[in-house]
């Protein structure tokens, strides 16, 4: 599924989904193709969910987003340091 289509079928709601197709550019994540895993009306829970799934499964590239935003515009971060649970 396109961005464009998740904000079409899921007006106004918080989406947890995985990245099926993406790439870096200029320091941004490009998601060419998503699967939604959840939607959801407030942040708290779709971030709690997001949460229980990463713990489970860090190799999924899974994001929290909401369709009010009719550009899909996640920056990279660039961690430093050494991560005591990763």
């Amino acid at each position: 599924m396109k961005w464009n289509e998740a904000v079409k079928n899921y007006p106004n709601k918080w989406l947890l989904f995985e990245a099926i197709e993406s790439y870096s550019k200029d320091g941004n994540r490009i998601i060419k193709d998503l699967s939604v895993i959840n939607s959801f009306d407030e942040s708290r829970k779709a971030l709690e969910q997001y949460s229980e799934m990463h713990k489970k499964d860090k190799s999924r590239e899974m994001y929290v987003y909401h369709t009010k935003n009719k550009k899909l515009i996640i920056e990279e971060r660039r961690w430093i340091g050494v991560r005591k649970y990763g």
